[in-house]
C-alpha cells in the first residue's frame, strides 16, 4: 500500500481535527438585528399585547396530540373508545369490534368517556390521522440527525445570541433545548409561566413537547387533563378525551385511571339516568379499569367505591326477583374478587364479604366463606410483605437520569434500583400462588410490576431488557418487542438494548435461500445498531458543541472579571507604581485560575469523548460481526456488504478506535483463514494509531501466531522505540515490554533476556530486579520462586486463635473473682430473719441491709452514725470492723477458664448448644486434685483439633481423659445436643 493511500485514509479516519463547517458559516453569517419597539429592545415573545393568539402547533404532521379545532369542520365528537361490554370484560376480556355511527348533531352528542380500542356504536369517531395517538405506539423508531456517511465532518452549531434578561420564555427555551431529559424544572416553570399569561395553546404545545419526553409521566398527564378540563366548557371537552385516548393505554397509573373513571362518572349522571344507559357506562368503565389496574396495592379505595357502586345499583341483595338476583350475583363476584388482591384494604373488604354473606344466608355463607379464605388469608400475607419491600420505594412517574458514579444522588438511585429489583422478584416468586392455576394472572401481575417500575426508571435499561427477556421466556414475542422497542426510544444511546433487538430479530428471522433474502434479512439486523450508532455519533456532537460553549463561556467569564478589577484599581487610591505591581499580579493569578481551569475542563471532555468514541467502535464491531453471520464477508456482485461492508461504513463515518481494525483483521484470520488482509488490515491500523498500544501488542501476537518472528521483533522494536520517545506515553510501553519479555522468557536466548530486563530497569527504574527474574519461569496462574514451604510444622503452621480465644487464654494467669465478704446480718425492719436452715445449708434467700429510712428521719439518723463513729475513731484511732463471714468458695481454675472460653451463644446458632443442666452436673464431678488440672495449661497451638477455617468456632480439646466419674445422661456426651 502507498503512502499516498494511507495519507488519504487518515483524513476519513479522523474526521475531529477538520474545523466543522457549520462553524466556517456562522462566522461568515451577518448577525440578526435585535427588534425595537418604542427605542427598547424587545423578544418576539414579549411584543404580542393587542394581537390575536396564534394557534401553536406539535412539531411536526405527528406532533402529540396535536388535533384540528372541533368547532372548524368536523361536529363535535368524542374521542374516547369504550370498553368492552359487561359480558365480554367477565368471559376473556377482549373487546368485540363494533361499527362506528355516523352524522350525529353536536347538540345531541354527550360524550360518554369511555377510553378502549375500539369506540361504542354509538359514539362517532374522529379523524386521527393528525394525531399520534397512543404515545409510542409507532413501530419505527425515529433516527437521531447525525452527519451523513459520506461527510464525515461533524457540525458543531454555532452559539446561541444572548437573551434579554426580560425574555424569561426564551432562556427556558434554551434550558430545555440544552438539556431536555434533566432540566425538570426548566419544563414545569416554562408551562407555568404559559400558564400564567394565559396562552393556552402554548401551555398545550409545551405539554405535548414534555410528553415526547416523558411519555409515562402520569403526573403531568393528569395536570394536561386537569388544564383540559378547567379550560374548555363542560359541553366541548373534546381536547381532554384525547389527552385520555392518548395515555391510558401505555401509562398503567392508579391516580390516571382513577382520574379517568371521574371524568367517566362527571359526564354520565346517575341522577337523572331515566333509561339506565348512564349506569351502563360507567359500570363499563369501571370493569374496565377494574381489569387494568385493580391488581396494583394502592387499589383498595378503586375497590371499595366498586362494591359501594353495584350496591347503589337498583333491585335488593337477596330478593327474588331478577334484578335482585344479578345484584346479589354481581356484589358476591366482586366482593370475591377483591379479597383475592393484596391492597391495603383486604381486611376491611373480607369483614364487609362475610357481612353480606351472613345476612343473605348464614347456611351458604359458610361454604362460600371456606371456599374464599385460603385466597383471602394469601392476599393479606402478601400485602404485609409486599408494604415490607415497598415501604421506601418511589414510585412518582416523572424519571430522572442516573447520577453518574461516584456524584451526588447515585446511592439512593441505586437503592431505588435494588427496591424495584426486589418488587419484580417477589412477583416472580409467585406468592399468591397464580402459577399452577392461573398462569396468565401471574404473567399479568410480573408484567405489571415490570411497567411499574418502567415508569420511574425509564432512563434505566436493565430494566427494559429483563421485561423483554421474562416476555420472551413466557411466549410473549409481541409484548417483549414492545418493551425493546419502547426501551431503545428512552435509551437510544443504550447498547445493552440495541444489542438484545438485533439478538432477538437475528433469532427470530432466516435468510430464505436467495440473495434478496439474505440482503433484506441483514437489513433487519442492522437497523437496531444504525439507531444505536446514530444516538452515539449524536451525543459525541453534543459533547464537541458543548466543549466549545464550555470554554467560551470561561473566557467571557474571565473578562468580565478582568473588567471589574480594572475598575477597582482605577477607582482606588494606589499610586501608579503600585497600581501597575498589583495589576501585573492579579492578571498572573488571574490566566494561572483560568488556565487550571480550562486544562481541567478540557480534561473532562476528552474524557467523555474517548467514552463515547470507544463505546462507537465496540457498538461497529458487534455489528461486524452480526452481519458476518448473516451474509458473510460481503459481495459486490450480488450486492451484499457482508463483514468487510460494515467496516467499510465504520471508516468513513469516523470517531474509531484501533478496536475495530483488530476485530477486522482478527475476522479475516480466524474466520476466512486470510493471513494477507490480515496483515494489511493491521499493517493499515498501525500507521493511523501510532501512539496506541493496544493495537501494536495485538499486531505482535498475530506475527507470533502466524510464525512471523522477524517482523514480530521489528514490530516490537519500532514500538516501544516511539513510545518511549515521549514521557505521556513511556507507560504505555510497559504492557508491550511485558508481553515480549514473557515470549522471551519462553522461546528466546539467555542473553536476549538479559538484554531486554537491562533495558526494562533502565527505563522504569522502579521495577523490582527480583520480580523481573521471577517472572523468567513464571505464568499468570503460578510462580515457584514465591512459594514457602512448611519445613516444620510445629513452629510453622500454629493455628491462629480468634480473639475470643486469646482473651480466654490470658485468664489462665488471671485469679477468678469471689464473692464480697458480707457483714453480719441485722434485723430488718420488715421482717425478722429466719435462721431455721441451721447447718444444713447456705440460706435460701440472701439477706439485705437494713432499709434505711426516709426523710428527715433519715437525715438525722445518718447524721448520728457519723458522729458516732468520728468520735470512735478520736478515741480508739480506729473504727470498729465487723467480723468478716467465712469465704465463700469459688471454682477450680481450670473450670473458671473453660467457661471464659465457651463462645457467646449467637456464634452457635442453631445447630449446636449446651445443655446448662448437663454442664453444671459435670463441673460438679470433676476432681480437679486428683489430675492436678489447675497447674497445666493448655497448649492451644500444638492441639490438632483446634480449627477456626469454617464459620463455626470449635471449643479447644482439652488433654485430659475424665476417668474419674461415669458420663453424664443424656443421648451425647459432656452436655452436647444436636
Amino acid at each position: 500500500m502507498s503512502d499516498t493511500e494511507v495519507k488519504q485514509e487518515e483524513s476519513s479516519y479522523e474526521p475531529q481535527q477538520h474545523e466543522p463547517e457549520s462553524l466556517q458559516n456562522s462566522q461568515n453569517a451577518t448577525p440578526e438585528k435585535p427588534r425595537t419597539v418604542g427605542g427598547f429592545l424587545v423578544d418576539d415573545d414579549e411584543d404580542d399585547s393587542g394581537m390575536p393568539e396564534q394557534a401553536v402547533e406539535a412539531d411536526g404532521p405527528n406532533g402529540l396530540l396535536d388535533v384540528e379545532d372541533p368547532s372548524s369542520n368536523a361536529p363535535e365528537r368524542s374521542a374516547i373508545p369504550s370498553p368492552p361490554t359487561t359480558q365480554t370484560a367477565q368471559s376473556n376480556g377482549d373487546v368485540p369490534e363494533q361499527a362506528n355511527a355516523q352524522d350525529h348533531d353536536p347538540a345531541d352528542f354527550v360524550p360518554n368517556g369511555i377510553a378502549d380500542d375500539v369506540p361504542l356504536a354509538s359514539v362517532p369517531t374522529v379523524d386521527d390521522s393528525k394525531d399520534l395517538g397512543a404515545v409510542e405506539s409507532s413501530k419505527d423508531v425515529p433516527a437521531v440527525q447525525v452527519p451523513s456517511a459520506a461527510s464525515p465532518k461533524e457540525n458543531v452549531k454555532p452559539l446561541p445570541r444572548a437573551r434579554l434578561p426580560q425574555d424569561k420564555i426564551g432562556m427556558l427555551e434554551d434550558r430545555i433545548k440544552e438539556d431536555p431529559k434533566g432540566d425538570l424544572d426548566a419544563w414545569m416553570t416554562l408551562i407555568n409561566e404559559y400558564k400564567r399569561r394565559n396562552k393556552v395553546d402554548d401551555v398545550r404545545a409545551t405539554y405535548n413537547r414534555f410528553l415526547e419526553v416523558f411519555p409515562t409521566s402520569a403526573e403531568q398527564w393528569m395536570a394536561f387533563v386537569n388544564f383540559e378540563l378547567e379550560t374548555n366548557p363542560p359541553q366541548t371537552l373534546y381536547m381532554a378525551e384525547k389527552v385520555f385516548q392518548a395515555s391510558l393505554q401505555t401509562v398503567p397509573n392508579l391516580g390516571l385511571w382513577t382520574t379517568y373513571l371521574n371524568y367517566v362518572r362527571r359526564r354520565n349522571k346517575l341522577t337523572s339516568d331515566v333509561d339506565g344507559s348512564a349506569r351502563k357506562i360507567v359500570s363499563q368503565a369501571f370493569d374496565f379499569v377494574i381489569g387494568k389496574i385493580g391488581i396494583d396495592k394502592d387499589a383498595g379505595p378503586l375497590w371499595q367505591e366498586y362494591i359501594q357502586f353495584i350496591r347503589s345499583g337498583p333491585g335488593q341483595a337477596g330478593g327474588s326477583s331478577w334484578q335482585d338476583q344479578q345484584k346479589m350475583d354481581d356484589l358476591r363476584k366482586a366482593f370475591q374478587r377483591a379479597v383475592s388482591v393484596p391492597t391495603q384494604n383486604v381486611q376491611s373488604l373480607w369483614k364487609e364479604y362475610d357481612m353480606f354473606e351472613m345476612g343473605l344466608n348464614k347456611t351458604t355463607a359458610r361454604k362460600f366463606l371456606q371456599e374464599r379464605s385460603p385466597s383471602y388469608i394469601t392476599a393479606r400475607t402478601a400485602f404485609t410483605n409486599l408494604q415490607k419491600i415497598t415501604q421506601s420505594l418511589n414510585r412518582n412517574t416523572t424519571p430522572v437520569l442516573p447520577p453518574a458514579l461516584g456524584f451526588e444522588g447515585e446511592a439512593d438511585y441505586m437503592k431505588q434500583v435494588d427496591l424495584w429489583k426486589r418488587w419484580i422478584e417477589w412477583e416472580k416468586e409467585d406468592p399468591l400462588y397464580l402459577k399452577d392455576e392461573e398462569l396468565e394472572a401471574y404473567k399479568y401481575r410480573v408484567l405489571y410490576a415490570y411497567k411499574q417500575s418502567v415508569m420511574t426508571m425509564r432512563f434505566w435499561p436493565e430494566f427494559w431488557f429483563e421485561a423483554a427477556e421474562f416476555c420472551f421466556e413466557n411466549n410473549m414475542k409481541s409484548e417483549g418487542e414492545d418493551f425493546l422497542e419502547k426501551g431503545a426510544k428512552a435509551n437510544p444511546e443504550s447498547c445493552l438494548i440495541a444489542f438484545k433487538r438485533a439478538d432477538h430479530i437475528e433469532c427470530t428471522t432466516s435468510n430464505e435461500g436467495s440473495n434478496e433474502g439474505i440482503r433484506r434479512r441483514g437489513e433487519l439486523v442492522r437497523k437496531p445498531y444504525d439507531y444505536l450508532l446514530d444516538a452515539l455519533y449524536s451525543l459525541g456532537a453534543k459533547i464537541k458543541a458543548r466543549e466549545v460553549s464550555g470554554l467560551e463561556g470561561i473566557e467571557q467569564r474571565f473578562k468580565l472579571q478582568q473588567q471589574q478589577q480594572l475598575e477597582d484599581l482605577e477607582d482606588g487610591d494606589d499610586d501608579a507604581e503600585e497600581a501597575e505591581d498589583r495589576r501585573n499580579r492579579e492578571k498572573e493569578s488571574r490566566e494561572t485560575q483560568k488556565q487550571s481551569q480550562v486544562d481541567a475542563f478540557k480534561k473532562g471532555i476528552a474524557a467523555q469523548t474517548k467514552l463515547v468514541n470507544r463505546t462507537i467502535t465496540f457498538a461497529w464491531t458487534a455489528l461486524m460481526n452480526a452481519i458476518r453471520r448473516v451474509q458473510g464477508r460481503g459481495s459486490t456482485v450480488s450486492d451484499i456488504p457482508g463483514s468487510r461492508g460494515i467496516f467499510g461504513d465504520a471508516r468513513k463515518r469516523g470517531r474509531l478506535t484501533s478496536e475495530i481494525y483488530v476485530a477486522s483483521a482478527l475476522t479475516e484470520y480466524y474466520s476466512y483463514q486470510d493471513t494477507n488482509i490480515s496483515t494489511k488490515i493491521f499493517d493499515r491500523g498501525m500507521r493511523l494509531y501510532l501512539d496506541d498500544e493496544t493495537i501494536a501488542l495485538e499486531y505482535i501476537k498475530h506475527l507470533i501466531h502466524i510464525n512471523d518472528i522477524t517482523n514480530a521483533r521489528a514490530t516490537f522494536e519500532s514500538t516501544v522505540q516511539r513510545l518511549s520517545m515521549k514521557p505521556e506515553s513511556k507507560e504505555k510501553a510497559k504492557h508491550v515490554y511485558a508481553f515480549f519479555h514473557d515470549f522471551e522468557c519462553q522461546f528466546g536466548e539467555l542473553m536476549q533476556i538479559k538484554n531486554l530486563e537491562k533495558r526494562m530497569i533502565d527505563l522504569y527504574p522502579n521495577e523490582s530486579k527480583s520480580t523481573l527474574f521471577s517472572r523468567r519461569y513464571s505464568n499468570g496462574q503460578f510462580d515457584p520462586t514465591a512459594i514457602r514451604f512448611i519445613v516444620s510444622p510445629a513452629t510453622q503452621a500454629r493455628t491462629q486463635l480468634p480473639p475470643f480465644a486469646e482473651a480466654a487464654s490470658s485468664l489462665l494467669t488471671t485469679p477468678p473473682p469471689s464473692l464480697p465478704s458480707l457483714a453480719p446480718i441485722g434485723n430488718s425492719p420488715k421482717r425478722p430473719y429466719d435462721d431455721s436452715d441451721g447447718e444444713q445449708g447456705p440460706p435460701r434467700k440472701q439477706a439485705r441491709a437494713e432499709s434505711p429510712l426516709k426523710g428527715a428521719a433519715g437525715r438525722r439518723l445518718d447524721a448520728q452514725k457519723r458522729t458516732n463513729l468520728r468520735n470512735e475513731v478520736q478515741q480508739n484511732g480506729t473504727p470498729s470492723i465487723a467480723p468478716a463471714a467465712p469465704p465463700v468458695t469459688t471454682l477450680p481454675q481450670a473450670l473458671w477458664t473453660l467457661l471464659n472460653m465457651l463462645p457467646k451463644a449467637e456464634l452457635w446458632g442453631n445447630t449446636v448448644r449446651f445443655d446448662p443442666q448437663k454442664m453444671v452436673d459435670l463441673m460438679r464431678n470433676v476432681d480437679t486434685s486428683r489430675h492436678n488440672i489447675d497447674n497445666q495449661v493448655p497448649n492451644y497451638a500444638s492441639s490438632a483439633s483446634v480449627s477456626y477455617a469454617g464459620q463455626m468456632p470449635q471449643m479447644p480439646q482439652m488433654q485430659t481423659q475424665y476417668t474419674g466419674y461415669p458420663p453424664p445422661s443424656g443421648n451425647s456426651m459432656y452436655g452436647y445436643q444436636r
